[in-house]
C-alpha cells in the first residue's frame, strides 16, 4: 500500500488555506444549465454527464476543438456539448429516451470537426443502463435519488445517495470519483446537502493523482514508481489501491487546511490542468515548490497508467 505522508500534508495545508481559492461556477451556461431550470431537469443533467466524464483523450489523439473562437478541452468539451443537447434536445437526457440511445447516438452527439470520445459503445451501454435502471427502480423519477436518501451520502440501509448511484453502471467505481463529482455539482447547485459530511470525499482522478504523487502526499512503493517510469499500465486493483490513497491523503489535507474537501477538488483540478502538467510542469508558477518533493528531486513522475477504465 503506498504511504500516506502526514508531515507532507501538514506543510501542503500552511499553503493552500493561505491562497485564493475560487469555487467551480456551476452556473456558467456556456457549460450547464442556468439558474432557472427546474431541479428534475438539472439533476438528469449532470446525472448523464457525469457518466459521460471519463477518459475523453488517448495518447496523441486529444479531445479537443475550437468552437466559435474559443478553444474547448477535454471535460470543457464534454460540457459544452453537453449543454447544446439539453438546450435542443432536452428529452434526451430523459429515462426513456435514455434506454434507447445507440453509439451512432452518442458518436453524433460527443463529435465535433473530427473529434471524437473513444468507446461510444461503452458511452450508450453505460446510458442505456442509467435509463433502463431508473424506470424499473425509480419509475423514471432522477429525484427520488433525493427524496430517498433524505440527505445522507451513506446509510446503513443502503438508501444514501452514494449507496443508491452504485446500481448504476456508470458510478460502481469503488474509488467514487463520478459519484464525488455528482455530489459537488449538487451542492454547489443547492440540490443536496449532505448532513453525514464525514463521508465527503474528493473525486480522484488522473490531475490530482499526479499531484499527491509530485507533491509527496502519498509515497509508492518501489513497483509502482517503477512502472510509472517505464510507462506499464497497472491492473485493476492496483489503480484502486492507489487512488484509494490519494483519496485518504486529500481527505487529510482538508482537514489539517481547513479547506473545504471541494474546494481542494477545484482547485487541485485546475492546478494539475494548467500547471503541474504530466510533460512539462510549470514550476516557477507553483505556489507549492518549496514544499514539493518532485521539485526538489528533479524527479516529476507522472500519475500511473490504467487506460481502460469508465471509473474516472
Amino acid at each position: 500500500m503506498p504511504l500516506i505522508s502526514t508531515s507532507k500534508i501538514k506543510d501542503v495545508s500552511v499553503i493552500i488555506k493561505n491562497l485564493p481559492i475560487k469555487p467551480l461556477n456551476v452556473f456558467d451556461t456556456s457549460f450547464y444549465p442556468s439558474v432557472d431550470e427546474s431541479i428534475d431537469r438539472v439533476l438528469a443533467y449532470f446525472l448523464i454527464m457525469v457518466a459521460m466524464d471519463h477518459r475523453l483523450s488517448r495518447p496523441d489523439k486529444p479531445y479537443e476543438a475550437e468552437i466559435d473562437g474559443r478553444l474547448y478541452r477535454g471535460a470543457d468539451l464534454l460540457y459544452h456539448l453537453g449543454i447544446r443537447k439539453f438546450e435542443e434536445d432536452p428529452e434526451f437526457f430523459t429515462p426513456e429516451r435514455l434506454v434507447f440511445i445507440t453509439h451512432d447516438d452518442v458518436t453524433k452527439w460527443l463529435s465535433v470537426k473530427g473529434v471524437f470520445p473513444p468507446d461510444p459503445e461503452l458511452r450508450a451501454y453505460l446510458l442505456n443502463d442509467i435509463g433502463i435502471k431508473s424506470v424499473k427502480l425509480f419509475n423514471g423519477d432522477f429525484t427520488k435519488l433525493l427524496e430517498i436518501s433524505e440527505g445522507f451520502l451513506r446509510r446503513k440501509n443502503g438508501n444514501g445517495i452514494l449507496d443508491l448511484l452504485k446500481v448504476f453502471k456508470a458510478y460502481q467505481d469503488p474509488v467514487e470519483k463520478k459519484s464525488y463529482l455528482l455530489i459537488k455539482f449538487l451542492v454547489y447547485r443547492g440540490l443536496f446537502n449532505p448532513l453525514d459530511e464525514e463521508n465527503l470525499n474528493i473525486a480522484v482522478d488522473n490531475h490530482l493523482t499526479r499531484i499527491a504523487i509530485r507533491l509527496g502526499l502519498i509515497e509508492l512503493e518501489n513497483e509502482f514508481t517503477e512502472k510509472i517510469t517505464k510507462r506499464i499500465e497497472v491492473s485493476h486493483d492496483e489503480d484502486i489501491i492507489i487512488r484509494l490513497s490519494v483519496r485518504e491523503a486529500y481527505k487529510l489535507l482538508s482537514r489539517f487546511s481547513n479547506v473545504n474537501i471541494f474546494l481542494l477538488d477545484d482547485t487541485f483540478w485546475m492546478f494539475g490542468r494548467n500547471i503541474c502538467t504530466r510533460d512539462s510542469p510549470k514550476c516557477k508558477e507553483c505556489p507549492f515548490k518549496e514544499v514539493c518533493m518532485a521539485y526538489r528531486s528533479g524527479v516529476y513522475l507522472a500519475e500511473h497508467i490504467y487506460i481502460n477504465t469508465w471509473y474516472y
